[in-house]
């Protein structure tokens, strides 16, 4: 496993970070403690949740927090030093109901906040995210919320996801000109897989493209990628004895079939090619975890195997050329 230091913090993060959004939903409970123990016993060290993962699928609420508190008591590793294991988790989503109905604001936060810490079992969040922005809010006002809370001991430091980053540069001047503590990450789906334009319905999201991309370059804010394997698209493309490509059904065919994937994909296996030891997943997570941005790989796996896969591709010495990344 490699390591970086995120911003100016002392988190020194795996690149490989284990992703637990269906936590005790669609991964049942005792699943999910195996997930953990397993990218723990191999250098893992970060964990990515949020107050609202999984209220979206019917049952009870705040699941994935639950289930990583839990664990947490169960292995003993509640009461160990911190950098063993860092717990990341995010506030102050949208209603459910409609994403444009916003929930960014300072009582949302400290609210969302205060339950994550009494889900998680800890007095502290190693990095605590706003997991959507809303630019009707000036920045000056939410940075103070949040060096508020950094302050007071709540959080060890924060970052944004889903936030642009002429946002998060204009959120971070004001706090250095007012010595207040600022944005360390960002949090932005990306993947060498770009989503079909009319499957991209979510509009509150964003996305790396090259004007992201040489944002990051410029102000040197590390990226954690979510849907970073895109829902294993390129890992469950098939070729059939005829050479033609067979495209994965489900979510990530749908939301990933495209002209502009499938060039990429072929890319990857003439890559593969040269480095057999390596897999399709494991290639297409290199660009981010390698990039000249500081690029971390959140991977949702949902057993061992894939697990394993995606954490062995940071132990490849393999450099991607910039040009699968966009």
């Amino acid at each position: 496993m490699i390591y970086s230091l995120v911003g100016n913090t002392q988190i020194n993060c795996s690149k490989i970070v284990l992703g637990t959004d269906y936590f005790g939903k669609t991964i049942a409970e005792e699943d999910s403690y195996r997930l953990m123990d397993y990218y723990c016993d191999k250098g893992g060290n970060m964990l990515d949740t949020a107050h609202v993962y999984s209220d979206y699928i019917p049952g009870e609420r705040h699941m994935s927090e639950k289930v990583i508190g839990r664990w947490l008591r169960k292995s003993g590793l509640i009461n160990i030093p911190r950098n063993k294991i860092y717990i990341s988790t995010k506030g102050g989503f949208p209603e459910l109901d409609d994403f444009h109905k916003s929930r960014l604001s300072y009582d949302n936060i400290k609210s969302d906040l205060e339950s994550s810490l009494e889900l998680l079992g800890v007095d502290k969040i190693d990095l605590y995210w706003l997991h959507r922005d809303n630019p009707a809010i000036p920045v000056n006002e939410i940075v103070g919320w949040m060096d508020e809370f950094v302050r007071d001991g709540l959080i060890a430091c924060y970052g944004v996801s889903n936030w642009k980053c002429s946002r998060i540069d204009e959120a971070n001047k004001y706090a250095n000109q007012n010595g207040l503590v600022g944005i360390q990450a960002s949090q932005i789906r990306w993947s060498l897989a770009q989503v079909t334009p009319e499957e991209d319905k979510d509009d509150t999201l964003v996305a790396m493209n090259s004007q992201e991309y040489a944002g990051y370059l410029a102000n040197k804010i590390p990226v954690f990628a979510f849907s970073s394997q895109a829902k294993g698209f390129f890992s469950k493309i098939r070729v059939d004895t005829d050479g033609k490509i067979v495209l994965p059904e489900g979510k990530a065919g749908q939301r990933y079939a495209n002209e502009g994937n499938i060039k990429i994909y072929r890319k990857l296996c003439e890559l593969q090619k040269v480095y057999p030891h390596a897999s399709i997943s494991q290639l297409s997570l290199l660009p981010i975890i390698k990039s000249e941005i500081n690029g971390y790989a959140i991977v949702g796996c949902k057993n061992i195997q894939h697990l394993q896969d995606s954490m062995e591709s940071a132990d490849l010495d393999i450099q991607i050329d910039e040009k699968y990344l966009l």
